[in-house]
């Protein structure tokens, strides 16, 4: 006869309800990155406070909000707000069909209202006699809008608005940053992450992994331009680099090369949001100098405390002929036509570097076929003699090997020369007038 042994039967009463344990998570991967998720969402709130705070301050004015739209772009919601003395809050929450003003300033157009009858005109979250409308983008996403608020009447010179918009400049690096960083995160966990296990956020269409806890702005596609052919190289070895461009609304085109020496700043992050920052202000830009002396600020706003980019940036005109130029730090250009390299290296600090900095830019034509190097040189400008070292290697490319080189080619022969005449360029992105 069979026994069973050990087991008792068990009963269940089904008056009782039965109640359901909850479900605890032990994973110390998945604790912990929601204790850095928590320490980084306080961090943030902290600097977008201290940011308004200034903002406040600096324009001696009584309040600032900093609205976000939300991911079905219906309403807007308040994500950080300061006010300067005792008075009341304005709406933390708005229907996009109600907020006017705010939807003319994320098309582009700032609402600036002087006194209580502009103000009446307007949908304005609170109470006051002036107040300014701004939009906080970056070339690639509308985050929402910043609002300053005096109770009394009041005029707002144009270069108070011009620091108004590097603000905002600044609150949308911030949001795209934390953005990049927490991605950085939930892809560093060792776990699987198929590239459907999550909805990807617009901030976070651009990034991608390109080695492991680095992660680099990823490659934007070359625009295809009657008058212009472009191309970039990069190089992660010493240091972190990158090239991009941007098409711009006025028919202008922006070319950029960047490096930032490995340990001379926090990487995480960094070029990210330099990369942003010249696309936000692109734009509004006069010339290449106007900026980077804008991207600049932006920069030292994020993160003040004596980091620097090497940067040259170019603003190519749409015609075909008219380039602008301007370089931060141990960046440069070049001129290469057939056996002549011309080699300029301004004397400018840093992109983020000084508060106060300010980049003249270098405006000329380029003749046909001739090619303008952005050149970031991390380690140090080359000398005079590495640039007449330079100069000689590229005059060993026959005339005719020229006219037929196509971008990509002709960035690793100056790559080459470059490396031989003594120095080793970390980013590098190239302009061909056809």
């Amino acid at each position: 006869m069979d026994q069973q042994i050990g087991v008792s039967p068990v009963v269940v009463d089904a008056s009782v309800p039965r109640v359901r344990t909850p479900e605890v998570v032990t994973s110390a991967t998945a604790a912990g990155q929601q204790s850095v998720a928590l320490a980084r969402k306080e961090k943030l709130d902290q600097r977008l406070a201290a940011v308004l705070r200034g903002f406040v301050e600096g324009f001696a004015c009584d309040a600032a909000d900093f609205f976000v739209l939300n991911t079905a772009s219906t309403e807007l919601a308040v994500r950080a707000s300061y006010r300067a003395g005792e008075g009341e809050d304005g709406a933390e929450r708005r229907s996009l069909a109600n907020a006017r003003a705010d939807v003319a300033a994320m098309a582009g157009s700032a609402i600036v209202l002087e006194d209580d009858i502009e103000v009446a005109g307007w949908d304005v979250p609170m109470w006051c006699g002036a107040a300014v409308c701004l939009p906080v983008a970056s070339d690639e996403t509308i985050h929402g809008t910043l609002w300053l608020y005096s109770r009394e009447p009041r005029a707002f010179a144009d270069a108070e608005l011009q620091l108004a918009e590097v603000i905002a400049g600044r609150l949308a690096v911030e949001l795209e940053v934390e953005a990049w960083r927490s991605e950085a995160v939930r892809c560093d966990d060792p776990a699987p992450c198929p590239a459907d296990s999550y909805d990807e956020s617009p901030a976070m269409a651009t990034w991608s992994a390109a080695a492991p806890n680095i992660r680099v702005a990823r490659r934007a596609v070359a625009p295809q331009l009657e008058d212009w052919e472009l191309a970039g190289w990069t190089v992660e070895a010493a240091a972190m680099s990158f090239f991009d461009w941007q098409t711009l609304a006025d028919g202008r085109t922006l070319v950029a090369a960047g490096a930032l020496a490995e340990g001379s700043a926090p990487i995480d992050g960094w070029l990210q949001a330099a990369r942003v920052a010249l696309r936000a202000h692109a734009p509004a830009a006069q010339d290449a100098g106007e900026l980077l002396t804008h991207a600049n600020r932006t920069l030292w706003l994020a993160s003040p405390g004596g980091e620097g980019l090497a940067v040259a940036v170019a603003l190519l005109d749409g015609d075909g002929a008219r380039t602008s130029v301007a370089a931060a730090g141990d960046a440069g250009f070049a001129r290469w036509r057939a056996a002549q390299c011309k080699w300029n290296a301004p004397s400018c600090p840093p992109l983020g570097w000084s508060e106060r900095a300010v980049y003249a830019q270098w405006v000329d034509e380029l003749m046909v076929r001739e090619r303008l190097l952005l050149v970031a040189t991390p380690d140090g400008v080359p000398s005079e003699r590495c640039t007449r070292r330079l100069a000689e290697r590229l005059r060993r490319t026959a005339p005719e090997d020229m006219r037929r080189m196509p971008g990509k080619r002709a960035l690793r022969v100056f790559k080459d020369a470059a490396t031989c005449a003594g120095f080793s360029p970390s980013g590098l992105a190239m302009v061909r007038r056809r």
